[in-house]
């Protein structure tokens, strides 16, 4: 899928995540993938700071749309694993940008590396396993 085509679905399918704006799809394009987002009142924990789930939620949305710029058929993928590391605290109103690539596209799992970015301090590193949707030939009875 081209980078026009992966906002598009993106927007159409998960409007939860990015119908309001606050998440958006910078580049997608050969399996790298880069989205942005100025954390808001909503995206913050106690202390003012971003929170976990934020920071996973950004990961797993920039490894989907990572998978999409390789293929269509991404589509139906699924997380089975996220490791995430978190290295420092996001500040609010710091925008966040998360840079996800596919290190082994497979037929069965795909595995993907994610680092989020504050300027240029490294906020989490985040390693992903994706199933891939079965094919016919890849189906078990």
């Amino acid at each position: 899928m081209h980078l026009a085509d992966v906002k598009d679905y993106l927007a159409a399918d998960f409007p939860q995540v990015f119908g309001s704006g606050s998440i958006a799809v910078e580049a997608a394009e050969g399996g790298v993938a880069t989205l942005a987002l100025t954390p808001g009142e909503a995206h913050l924990r106690p202390g003012g700071i971003v929170s976990g789930p934020t920071l996973m939620m950004l990961a797993d949305a920039a490894a989907y749309a990572a998978l999409l710029s390789l293929t269509g058929e991404a589509k139906m993928a699924v997380t089975t694993n996220l490791n995430i590391s978190f290295l420092r605290a996001g500040a609010a109103g710091a925008p966040i940008r998360m840079v996800a690539r596919v290190v082994k596209p497979g037929r069965r799992l795909s595995v993907i590396v994610a680092e989020a970015f504050s300027g240029e301090a490294l906020l989490a590193h985040c390693t992903m396993t994706y199933a891939m949707p079965a094919t016919d030939a890849t189906v078990v009875s």
